[in-house]
Formats: C-alpha cells, structure tokens, sequence
C-alpha cells in the first residue's frame, strides 16, 4: 500500500489524536502569524508616525552652558546676556538635504497703541483703579517705573510652520498666512477675538510699543486667526496678565518684531534679535545626521546648541516600538515551545505505533517511506490548519495587537503624569506660552495598529509551521527507527 495512502487513513481512523494535532497546529499557526502581522502593522505604523511628525532642531543660545561657564570662573551671581541667532547660521544649517523648512522666531511684548488688549474679568477688577479705568498696562510710566506689557508679539519666517498652526490649535479664518517674503515689511497676525473687541479686520493698522522703551512699531494687518488654547500663566501672581492671554498674541514678520524685543546690557537698553531658528528635518532618523554635519560649520558651538526636539515622536514610537519586541518575542517563544509540544505528542503518538512499524519494516517497507508517513499525517493536518489560520490570525493578531499598544500607552502615560513639566520643567512652558516660542507640537498617539495579513507573513508562517513539524515528527521517529523489527514487536508486545 501506498504510504501516502496510509497516512490517510491514518489520520481519518485516529480522529482524536488527529484533533489533538489540529488544535496545537491551528494554535501554533495563529500566534505565529498573529506576531508576524503585528511586526509588520509597527513598521508600517512607524512610518506613518514619522511621516506626520517629522523631526524639529532649534539653534538657540546656549543659556545653561553660559551660567555653567560662569559659575565656573567664580561669579557668584551670574548676569549672562543671551546672543542672537544670525541669518548667517540658519541658512548654513537649511541648506543641508534633509531640511525641509525652517522658521525664525522672534519673541517679544509691549503696549497695544490705539485698541485695548483683552482682559479676563479677574485683571480687570484686580487692575482698575479708583476711577475705573484700567492700570498697569505696560511700557514706561512719567516716573519712569516699569509696568507689565498687554500683548505678545511673535515674530516669525512663516506662520504655517508655527506649532500652534501646524498642530490645529490656531487657524487662519480671514486674510493670508506670513510668508518669508514679507520679512520686514511690518506685517501682522492678530486673533479673532481681538479684532472684534477693536473693530479691527484685514487692511487695518496696530500699532504697538516695545515694553521697555519708548520705539514702536506700526503693523499692517493681513490676517486673521483662531485659536483654542488657553493662557498658560500657571503662578498664582501671574494669572490672568493679559500678555498671557492667547487672544493677545500677535504673530508678526520676524524682522519688524525686533525693534520691540529689548535687553538689557552694560550701555543700556538695547533692540535684540532672532531667539532661535527652528529647523524641520524631513524623517526624524535623520536629526543625528543633521546634527554631525551642522558641527563641522562655522558657528560657536560654545554660545549656541542645536537641539533635537523629537520628543514627541519619541514618546509616541515609544509604545509602538515596545509591541513590535514583544510581538517577536511571542513568535520565537510559540515557535520554540510548539517545537517541544509537537515533538512530545509525536513522540508518544509514534511510541504507541510501535507494533504497527515494526510490522511495516518485516514486511520490506523502507524506514524513510514510514518516516515520510508519519510526516504526511501532520502535513494533512498542518495544511487544514495553516489555511484556517490565514484567515483567523488577522482577527486575533488585531485584537492582541490593539490591547498591547493600549497597555503602553497607559504606562506612559502614567510616567508623563509622574513628570507633567517634562524637560526643561516650567521655563519651557513660559518661553512656549506667554512669548510664543516655537515648542514641541502636541500631537495625538498612534492607539491602533492597522494589521493585514500579507503574503509575506503567509510565507514566513509556512516556512516556521514546516520547520517545526518536520523536526517534530523526524526527531521522534529516528529515535524508534534504530530498534530492529524484532525489538519493535517485542517491545509493543
């Protein structure tokens, strides 16, 4: 008889033992596949996060360095005056390949000259005097006493690559966008609740008074925005201050913002420049890149840093990347153990059948035809459960998928809530909120993995399922092929 034949009906005669193998294989199969899909959904999901976040680097004075320095030499009270960036270093550093796009950023505050900033109930009553109108509204008083600004003004290359846009919390409603050829032509951006309380709309002027001196700058209004977010004055002598109001924020030409950014230095109050220049680096594996060649140019290295600003994509590939170890893990443990559990079940199941071999080999039947037997019986079996899978593994690999990316997220979530300041604590948040500088974007995690079943994975999952149950089933049946026919029938006597 043929021993395919026989495998065939060995399989239909022994059907428990034949359901017992259906189960560990259709198991072994599903998880294996399961692990395969769920790598290849975290790549796939890994491309797309960097695709929508892309990286940020940010030339900045080196503040922490200079107060390091300073201390160092012996002050005691350090009085580090920061150094612009200079259009000089930003274009060296854009015209790498991997940069996309890059925008200056100018931060200031000053005196609203001719309309009124918006005021939050509290700071009115707190700030009106007893004749009921407003005080403390910023600038230089007769007495030369300096008073707290009322707006922000945010100047900048292009407001399109400003977070606040980019990220949806700010849209454009009336007007146009500030592009890089409006540089110095004093042109501005101003918030939808501010126009209406001045009766302002695109066409008309603002002017407004740098907050520690007596310069002032006339703006023409192009635009006009949106926007959801809240103050982020979060001290208690600091709330409700109108130029931390997000309506009070004025989004201007970097280049006429720096009449009203004013410092402080050993001959006075002087005009500043460009805080920092913030570069978008098109794939996020490519910022170290960026960041090695920046160094070979010639900028001081000992005053300004290029930092990396890919936290977010780094928090949210966190989870993702997590999944996709532990979705490998899964397959070499399942293809490992599921090795073992077949090589036991085969090894009892050829133990059982030890009569009937040793009556095959009196008979003349070669030991490899019964080996290939035996590996026939499982391939029968493995084929119905290997087709099965292909379709149930997309299911189970969706589910099992799912719920471990849930799971880190949590967990890091938890972690951001043990630390809610984050790098660089408060400071990052004053610089971002109340003058508008550019700060890392907010974007929502990646808590779904889009699994397919490919041909890839079914390939990948029929070479492991065939490795497995060829092994499995040699293994055993080579250790009963060394007894002699007589010894077999003697033994299963």
């Amino acid at each position: 008889m043929n021993f395919l034949k026989r495998a065939i009906l060995a399989v239909t005669r022994r059907k428990g033992k034949s359901v017992i193998m259906f189960v560990i294989f259709a198991a072994i199969a599903n998880m294996v596949l399961a692990g395969l899909a769920i790598q290849h959904a975290t790549e796939y999901a890994s491309v797309l996060a960097r695709q929508k976040l892309g990286g940020q680097l940010t030339l900045r004075y080196d503040m922490q360095s200079a107060m390091q320095k300073a201390r160092t030499a012996g002050e005691q009270r350090p009085r580090i005056q920061s150094e612009p960036v200079t259009e000089e270093m930003g274009k060296m550093i854009a015209g790498q390949k991997s940069i996309s796009g890059y925008n200056y950023i100018v931060n200031a505050n000053g005196l609203a000259q001719g309309f009124t900033a918006v005021t939050a109930e509290e700071t009115q009553q707190e700030n009106t005097g007893s004749d009921n109108q407003p005080q403390g509204r910023g600038g230089f008083e007769s007495g030369g006493n300096f008073v707290i600004p009322d707006v922000t003004v945010t100047g900048v290359s292009s407001s399109k690559l400003v977070d606040s846009f980019s990220n949806g919390e700010a849209k454009m409603i009336n007007g146009r966008a500030i592009t890089p050829t409006d540089a110095d032509k004093k042109v501005a951006l101003i918030e939808k609740n501010l126009a209406e309380q001045n009766t302002l709309k695109v066409g008309s002027k603002i002017k407004v008074q740098a907050a520690r001196s007596e310069d002032a700058v006339e703006y023409s209004i192009v635009g006009i925005y949106e926007t959801s977010g809240s103050s982020s004055s979060t001290g208690q002598g600091m709330r409700n201050l109108p130029f931390t109001e997000p309506y009070n924020r004025i989004f201007t030409d970097y280049k006429s913002a720096i009449p009203l950014k004013t410092v402080t230095t050993d001959t006075g109050i002087e005009s500043g420049g460009i805080d920092q220049a913030v570069f978008f680096v098109d794939d996020p594996k490519n910022i170290e890149t960026v960041q090695a060649d920046a160094k070979s140019m010639k900028i001081d290295w000992g005053k300004f840093t290029l930092d990396a600003n890919d936290q977010a994509y780094k928090q949210m590939m966190g989870p993702i990347e997590n999944v996709a170890s532990f979705s490998m893990t899964v397959v070499y443990i399942v293809a490992i153990a599921g090795a073992v559990i077949l090589a036991l079940v085969l090894m009892l199941s050829v133990k059982e059948r030890m009569y009937e071999t040793g009556v095959l080999l009196s008979m003349g039947e070669g030991k490899l035809k019964i080996i290939a037997q035996y590996v026939a019986e499982v391939l029968v079996i493995a084929v119905v459960a290997f087709s099965l899978s292909v379709f149930t593994g997309k299911f189970i690999a969706q589910g099992v998928g799912n719920t471990l990316l849930q799971r880190e997220i949590t967990v890091v979530q938890q972690e951001g809530n043990n630390n809610p300041a984050g790098p660089g604590g408060g400071f990052q948040g004053m610089r971002g909120g109340w003058f508008g500088g550019q700060s890392q974007n907010s974007y929502q995690a990646i808590d779904s993995l889009n699994v397919q079943i490919t041909a890839s994975e079914v390939e990948q999952m029929l070479a492991a399922g065939l490795l497995i149950l060829i092994a499995g089933t040699i293994l055993p049946a080579g250790t009963v092929m060394r007894f002699k026919p007589k010894t077999m029938l003697t033994k299963a006597a």
